[in-house]
């Protein structure tokens, strides 16, 4: 008879490195979240009109499509840990740079430079929790992890608009810089465990070709990537203009900072819970709902002055995309086989950064032909249309 203590060893291990990691994406997250909350804003100081901080801000996102789909494959061969401690290393130099930077062409590298080198985090941090996640909790795994990641982003804001507001806008670009290595590195070196490191990785690696070849056969994955890039093109669009909008209206950086925590607290809210639940009803019809409450209540937002009504509109689309985002990751990391999960974080990543590009693309076309109160329509139809497919795809109600 074996001992219950030993079956129930590798289940608490898991929960100990899903902690852990949940922990340094907390931090990670505050510090680059308050960055992104004023980048907009520092962007626009090189630039004249508002619809050109949507084409900087795409380059990032560009850069780190190039590099998103070999990360995965690398990591499956690689490990994850090695990885990540490089990655935060180099971006804590780019954030340094963009303090020190004064000029537009600068400027441009450094946004290359900080696509690609924020991309190995995204990508193998999901490899990571799919690494770790045990079969019949992968939605409660993947919605701890991204509300620990969600409450950084909430943190983040609040930090980055008082910084900017007490010290100016470049001040929390030096505060991410200074914090962003040594205690992320610390707990990566001497807490966490390479969730990938048992994996047989002579047998169990494919080249990359063949695992897209195989993602393109699957039309589920299909349509969870065109999700996948139809939420991160509204992510794009309400951290880059709506801190543009916002500031247009005459709110401070700190209200803007508000705005944006406000947009993230859904997920510390809601995300366990539904993943939980939906390990238990299914994810595609959480999902569905999810899309048809944030595309309903995202046509009046940009319509909007006063603040009580912005900050409950961002809200209720948060709660939306709140039921979306974890339950893509699970469903997926339900698909795919387990010696693939680098692989196909990925080709996810790459989804993603594809959205992030074409967030601020489109969203600027329509500022630049419409104004301001423009921006998130994209986004309101792109929604609407995902609502459909999910719906004709799977019938989930």
């Amino acid at each position: 008879m074996s001992n219950p203590k030993s079956r129930l060893q590798p289940q608490i291990r898991a929960q100990k490195q899903l902690l852990l990691f949940s922990i340094v994406i907390l931090l990670f997250c505050s510090f680059i979240g308050a960055v992104i909350t004023v980048h907009p804003l520092y962007l626009e100081q090189f630039v004249e009109h508002p619809a050109l901080v949507g084409l900087i801000a795409a380059i990032s996102s560009f850069a780190g499509l190039t590099f998103s789909l070999p990360i995965g494959t690398l990591s499956d061969r690689e490990g994850r840990k090695p990885m990540l401690i490089v990655s935060f290393g180099l971006v804590s130099v780019v954030l340094l740079a963009f303090f020190i930077n004064t000029r537009l062409y600068p400027l441009i590298l450094l946004q290359i430079a900080f696509g690609v080198f924020m991309a190995p985090i995204w990508v193998v941090g999901e490899a990571f929790i799919k690494d770790i996640s045990p079969t019949e909790r992968r939605g409660e795994f993947r919605s701890f992890f991204g509300t620990f990641a969600n409450a950084g982003l909430l943190i983040g804001p609040l930090i980055g608009g008082f910084l900017a507001g007490a010290f100016g806008i470049r001040s929390p670009y030096l505060f991410a810089a200074i914090l962003l290595v040594v205690p992320l590195n610390l707990i990566l070196v001497f807490g966490m465990k390479d969730g990938h490191s048992n994996t047989n990785k002579n047998q169990a690696v494919m080249d990359f070709l063949p695992v897209l070849k195989e993602f393109l056969q699957q039309r589920e994955l299909k349509l969870l990537a065109l999700c996948t890039v139809s939420l991160y093109f509204w992510y794009a669009a309400r951290w880059i203009f709506g801190p543009l909008f916002l500031h247009d209206l005459g709110y401070s950086p700190y209200i803007i900072g508000v705005w944006l925590a406000v947009s993230v607290l859904p997920f510390l809210l809601f995300q366990i819970p539904i993943g939980k639940l939906s390990d238990k009803i299914g994810k595609s019809r959480i999902m569905c709902l999810g899309f048809l409450i944030s595309a309903v209540s995202l046509i009046p937002l940009g319509f909007m002055s006063s603040i009580s009504s912005l900050l409950a509109t961002i809200f209720i689309v948060s709660i939306g995309t709140a039921f979306i985002e974890p339950l893509i990751e699970a469903r997926v990391t339900d698909i795919v086989p387990k010696e693939r999960y680098g692989a196909y974080s990925g080709i996810f990543e790459f989804t993603k950064t594809l959205g992030l590009t074409l967030g601020p693309v489109g969203s600027a076309i329509f500022v630049y032909s419409f104004g301001i109160s423009y921006s998130f329509i994209p986004a309101v139809v792109l929604f609407f249309i995902l609502t459909a497919a999910l719906f004709l795809y799977k019938k989930p109600f």
